[in-house]
Formats: C-alpha cells, sequence, structure tokens
C-alpha cells in the first residue's frame, strides 16, 4: 500500500513531505550534538570568567570592600522650648472704624474762615490734617448728612481731598466721620 501511494499522484507529495520531516529532524539532532561537542571542547580548554569564586587567596581590596565600617551617627540633642506654666492671656484686640455716611454738600469755606477751621482742629490735636503747606489745595465743606433713620438735619464740616476738584453745591459725598477733635474727610465722591 505503501508502494502505491508513492507512486500515485495525491500519495507522493504527502510521502515527500513526511520523508522531508524525518530528515530534517534527524539531521537537527545530529547538527545540535556536533554544536554541543564542540562547546564543551572550548569549555574544557578556556579557564572560567568568573574567576573571583575560584580564587582560594584573599583579596585585599575586597576584604576591604566587605569589613568596611560606617561611621556611628549620633543624634543631636536640642532642649525642648519653654512652654509657660500658666495659660497666658492674649489680648483681643478691637479695632475701631469709623462710620461712612452719604453727605449733601452746602457750601465750600474759603479764606480766613478755611484757615480758622484748620488752625483750631490742629490746636485741638487732629490727626488727619494735611500738611499746613498743602491747605490751598484742599477744601473745607459743609453739608449735612443724609440718614432716613434721623429726623433732624446735622451738619458737619469736612475735607474735600485735591482729587475732587470743585464740587458744586448740591454734590454728594461719602465721608468718614471723625473721632472728637479730628475733622471728618471726605473719601468718595457720588456723583
Amino acid at each position: 500500500m505503501l508502494s502505491s501511494m508513492l507512486s500515485g499522484c495525491l500519495g507522493g507529495t504527502i510521502a515527500q513531505q513526511i520523508a522531508r520531516s524525518i530528515a530534517t529532524s534527524v539531521a537537527d539532532k545530529a547538527v545540535g550534538s556536533a554544536v554541543e561537542a564542540e562547546e564543551k571542547k572550548a569549555a574544557v580548554k578556556q579557564p572560567t570568567m568568573n574567576t573571583m569564586l575560584y580564587n582560594p587567596t584573599p583579596d585585599p581590596y575586597r576584604n576591604a570592600m566587605l569589613n568596611m565600617n560606617f561611621a556611628p551617627l549620633k543624634a543631636i540633642e536640642e532642649p525642648l522650648p519653654d512652654y509657660p506654666s500658666e495659660a497666658q492671656e492674649i489680648p483681643i484686640v478691637i479695632l475701631k472704624t469709623n462710620p461712612l455716611v452719604q453727605v449733601e454738600l452746602f457750601n465750600l469755606l474759603i479764606g480766613e474762615e478755611k484757615l480758622a477751621v484748620l488752625q483750631k482742629a490742629r490746636m485741638q490735636g487732629a490727626l488727619n490734617l494735611p500738611d499746613p503747606s498743602e491747605w490751598q489745595d484742599w477744601q473745607l465743606a459743609t453739608g449735612k448728612i443724609l440718614s432716613p433713620q434721623q429726623s433732624t438735619q446735622t451738619l458737619i464740616t469736612f475735607l474735600l481731598p485735591p482729587s475732587f476738584g470743585k464740587l458744586p453745591s448740591g454734590s454728594m459725598a461719602t465721608v468718614e466721620l471723625s473721632q472728637s477733635g479730628d475733622l471728618n474727610i471726605a473719601r468718595y465722591k457720588s456723583n
């Protein structure tokens, strides 16, 4: 039957493939065993790559590295901060601010009347007054506080900074009311 398959058209190609695979596996085994034999011969002739493991004499540098000691670490001792034995009271600082109010400008003080008011405020110890050399640039005005809570009109005198320019009568300004002895000062133009 094998002969009929080898002679047949279909059987011939299959038989050739089987014969080729058998011949290839036999050749691979022969080449592999020959390569292994050559490697064994070369290994016997050539010394080992890792001579350090087979060297029985001690290497002084290697021994020094293996026996090396590190300098001992010493802890830095610091004293603890001194804590007060009793709880200290921390003073509470209350910031006092001056109120801002809307004021309608009535008129400006000029000349001797302006100088008299500024000098009186300086004599009373006003802290927010400009330098006397700058008094000519500042304006001094009178006006009424606009407040829906108050039925009576309160008239005040206040300083107008030079940046406000000339304000006409009836203009609105936001004024910071000062403590006693100081002059009130306009902070914002409302118109």
